[in-house]
């Protein structure tokens, strides 16, 4: 008896040892996810491609959230009926989300990348902390320019769409709402989507990585400074006055669908549910396309 008591002593002392640990190196993965290498080449082909013959691009820098410069890159077309801002997910940058463009020809597109991150790529991401700041500079130069508020459009997936409805929060607090926000696979908060993205990696094994889970995200918190039980999509999205539609796959185990329907529920916003389409799957298999999805859902 006295040998099991001694072993499960010793197990237990193991696992809070690993777990500190494991909580201990998980922060630099979340916080400084490696960005795409893209080459001024590469970038300078998708500006040529989104513009065609009669589109423009210019260039300005923005201050973010937490002090961060944004290069902001701003297509001009002509005849256009709003502006479009593209926001990238997690571990991307703004050349990820960019071509969304594409599908929606008859707008102004606004594309740049979070905290600056692609040009910056050792300052910490923060998981839809700051970026969400990020997101209203935007919208607030684009204001200052001339562009109102309800032609103003987000298109997001994934941590974007997060970061969308935080900022949209933030928005509506100081104003009108925009035009609207087409939103694929929003997570619903930091807990539940750190749980998710190692449930991806661990399988049934990662409720053994909860205590792991918490020590990581509060030491994320501490270093990039933010809290992250105030980064939650889900109360953002509660009572938002700007037209909402949500797009996802049903088999997402990075961004599963129930929290996407929980984000459904409190906005009222129409969701549209892709049989058998995993994470980022939606807008390629939806029916018709994400350019004919898109265009329903801005007519409505």
């Amino acid at each position: 008896m006295r040998r099991l008591l001694s072993t499960l002593f010793a197990l237990a002392i193991f696992y809070a040892v690993a777990s500190m640990a494991a909580g201990s190196m998980l922060p630099s993965l979340l916080l400084h996810p490696p960005a795409p290498t893209r080459t001024p080449t590469d970038r300078d082909a998708v500006f040529a491609r989104l513009a065609g013959r009669d589109g423009r691009w210019t260039e300005h820098a923005l201050t973010g959230g937490g002090g961060a410069v944004l290069e902001l890159f701003w297509l001009h077309r002509p005849k256009s009926k709003g502006v479009v801002i593209t926001l990238h997910g997690f571990g991307d940058d703004a050349w990820g989300a960019v071509g969304r463009l594409m599908d929606l020809p008859g707008w102004d597109g606004a594309v740049f990348t979070f905290r600056g991150r692609d040009v910056h790529p050792d300052i910490p991401c923060t998981l839809g902390a700051h970026e969400q700041w990020d997101v209203v500079s935007v919208v607030r130069f684009l204001e200052a320019n001339g562009v109102p508020r309800n032609r103003v459009v987000l298109a997001a997936a994934s941590q974007g769409a997060g970061v969308a409805l935080l900022a949209l929060s933030d928005l509506e607090q100081k104003g009108g709402p925009l035009g609207g926000a087409l939103l694929e696979s929003p997570f619903t908060d930091l807990r539940d989507a750190t749980r998710n993205d190692l449930h991806g990696t661990l399988g049934g094994a990662e409720f053994l990585a909860r205590p792991a889970e918490c020590v990581a995200l509060w030491r994320a918190g501490r270093i990039a400074g933010f809290d992250p039980d105030a980064v939650s999509p889900l109360k953002a999205a509660r009572g938002l006055r700007t037209p909402l539609a949500l797009l996802a796959g049903d088999a997402d185990t990075i961004t599963p669908l129930l929290g996407v329907q929980a984000i459904a529920v409190v906005s009222g916003a129409p969701l549209t549910v892709v049989p058998g389409a995993s994470h980022l799957e939606a807008g390629r298999q939806v029916s018709g396309g994400w350019q004919a999805w898109a265009d329903g859902r801005l007519r409505a």
